[in-house]
């Protein structure tokens, strides 16, 4: 039995180290978007209307990333179009949250090869919104979004306020 004693508290380190990363310290802070490249063509991949598609390419948006907790985070995607908050983000935990399409979606966020990704999987198989996973990469103070749909690949560029 005191193999299994070990096992437990070797699955527990395991897990203790795997759950102890929070958002690297650069992320911290806000980023009002300044330029997009071919973020047109992403938000046609995806099946977004004309109409809808002018709203959100003219919409003003900064992303916000505040610490919770020393292993946890606040993202605020503000915009003049739709914002969206979401508050004690643990890394690699998936939590229910709305998208941009105003349903709900599992969201997870991870950290890996020195990149934070968003991904949100919509809970209606049936909803506007699909399965997409956003990469977010620290340029100096420049926040770069990453997003890609049917081939396509746009960024979208955030400074650091």
């Amino acid at each position: 039995s005191v193999m299994r004693l070990i096992s437990v508290f070797s699955l527990f380190l395991v897990f203790s180290f795997i759950n102890a990363d929070n958002l690297p310290e650069g992320y911290f802070g806000r980023f009002k978007l300044d330029s997009s490249d071919n973020f047109e063509e992403y938000l046609k991949a995806t099946g977004v209307g004309w109409l809808k598609r002018r709203l959100i390419s003219f919409a003003q948006i900064d992303k916000v990333f505040t610490k919770a907790g020393p292993q946890s985070f606040h993202f605020y995607n503000l915009s003049t179009a739709k914002s969206l908050h979401y508050k004690n983000i643990v890394l690699g935990k998936e939590f229910i949250g709305k998208g941009i399409d105003s349903t709900k979606h599992k969201i997870t966020f991870t950290f890996r090869n020195g990149k934070l990704y968003e991904k949100h999987v919509p809970t209606d198989p049936n909803g506007e919104q699909k399965e997409d996973e956003y990469a977010f990469k620290l340029e100096g103070d420049t926040l770069v979004q990453t997003l890609q749909a049917g081939g396509v690949v746009a960024q979208r560029y955030f400074i650091r306020q």
